[in-house]
């Protein structure tokens, strides 16, 4: 768990990097579920720091898991985009 705990962050950027390489690779479902794990990674990290910790360390760990969850939500935003232009450019063809 201190793995996880200590390279969040970087973790966080990878989830990114594969969001969009899914995007780039036009894969609609992969996107929409990597924006999704991203998602539950910042809700488990936010549960994580209120139930077992304490004090400065569970402040820092809940800050990261809402910084996920707002990426997470700006990540869906973009998947809900990257589908309805898809779709605008099937029905004009």
């Amino acid at each position: 768990m201190s793995f996880i705990l200590n390279n969040c962050l970087g973790i966080g950027i990878i989830f990114g990097l594969i969001f969009f390489v899914s995007i780039v690779v036009e894969k609609r479902i992969s996107s929409l579920l990597v924006s999704l794990i991203t998602l539950l990674f910042g809700l488990f990290l936010t549960f994580y720091a209120a139930n077992k910790m304490n004090g400065f360390e569970a402040i820092d760990v809940y800050v990261k898991g809402l910084i996920f969850v707002g990426e997470a939500l700006i990540l869906l935003v973009v998947t809900s985009i990257f589908i309805v232009m898809q779709e605008q450019k099937k029905k004009t063809i």
